[in-house]
């Protein structure tokens, strides 16, 4: 027997393929958010392979005191060396009170860091919680604002100034507050805490981060539940329509003798077309978003997140969005096969 002519491909069928591909772009965006957090933290972890530690001289009141560099001992050919603080910053003339902006530089003549974190003279690098270019007054001391920053171990919203400013700002010449040591030794690191340091392990969060990253990957097949819920339905009601209307027809087919196997077998598969279809064009709009919307920040903040779907992930949402379907199709389309002919016969619904 041919291929029964019970469906085309409506309005009501382009309809539902078109929700189902929404759908299915969620789940896929949904895996994508995954996947990047897994991606940044490869990245990370790359970054941070060698074991960094940040060194910080505390006061009783816990606050970071200055100290020079030489107190850092044999440390100090291996650290990078900087001053956080948090000065008041007139943004133009008319700015009376002007903000607290936090505000950073780094010595990296060891070149303890993957990245380069220097600014000359005067000049201020504001981070992307500053668009504001143009002169600026930082505790009465004259800068200019040259451009933004970037960083992966530093804060977006601080501001990266030089050296020689902060140490006008600060007025402690030749003092830091913090410093980044690589690959300190048990000896460095035992003389830093007799000298009142206090040493916390910068690549310490990584496997922390890491472990949360491995449970929602775990979870993440629970991002097909609502989707696929949602899909189901749109089946359920689309099946149900479409057998309505052409019950009259298939009560012919079934006097001609198609028998409920073959009939429930062409009403099942047009079910899993219509999925099927939705699903590779939610497919491939959710892969179109998800790089979209990766580049867009990376262009923006140079951000190490991205947005990454593995093959395994979209091939198990576009098999996730078939079933969803064939399931939600599969309850008005055994209620259509188990009725008598002549009860369909006696049906004459629209067959456009």
């Amino acid at each position: 027997m041919r291929r029964l002519p019970l469906f085309r491909y409506t309005g009501r069928a382009r309809s539902t393929s078109w929700a189902i591909a929404l759908c299915t772009m969620f789940i896929v965006a949904g895996f994508s958010v995954v996947g990047g957090l897994g991606t940044s933290m490869d990245k990370l972890s790359t970054s941070l392979v060698s074991e960094r530690s940040i060194v910080l001289l505390q006061s009783a009141s816990g606050e970071p005191e200055f100290f020079p560099a030489s107190s850092l001992g044999d440390a100090s050919s291996s650290a990078a060396l900087g001053i956080y603080f948090e000065p008041l910053v007139l943004f133009g003339p008319d700015d009376e009170q002007g903000s607290r902006v936090a505000s950073f530089c780094v010595v990296d003549d060891a070149g303890v860091l993957d990245e380069s974190l220097s600014v000359d003279g005067t000049d201020i690098l504001l981070g992307a919680g500053y668009v504001y270019r143009g002169d600026v007054t930082v505790d009465g001391v004259d800068a200019a604002v040259t451009g933004g920053f970037s960083s992966s171990m530093f804060s977006k919203d601080w501001a990266l100034v030089s050296l020689e400013l902060a140490w006008d700002v600060t007025g402690r010449a030749e003092m830091f507050n913090f410093a980044i040591v690589g690959d300190i030794t048990d000896e460095a690191s035992a003389s830093l805490a007799e000298a009142g340091f206090v040493i916390q392990p910068m690549s310490g969060i990584v496997p922390f981060l890491e472990s949360g990253v491995a449970e929602l990957e775990a979870d993440a097949l629970w991002a097909l539940v609502p989707s696929c819920f949602a899909i189901f339905v749109l089946a359920y009601s689309f099946m149900g329509s479409e057998v309505s209307d052409r019950r009259h027809e298939i009560g012919i087919l079934k006097t001609l003798g198609a028998g409920r196997r073959r009939i429930l077998t062409y009403l099942l598969m047009d079910a899993l077309i219509i999925s099927l279809w939705g699903g590779a064009l939610g497919l491939a709009l959710g892969i179109v978003v998800s790089y979209a919307i990766s580049t867009a920040a990376s262009v923006a903040f140079t951000s190490v997140f991205v947005m990454k779907a593995g093959e395994l992930l979209l091939l198990a949402s576009l098999l996730a969005t078939a079933a969803a379907g064939v399931v939600g199709a599969l309850f008005p389309a055994l209620r259509m096969t188990m009725s008598p002919p002549v009860e369909d016969l006696k049906e004459v619904g629209p067959s456009g």
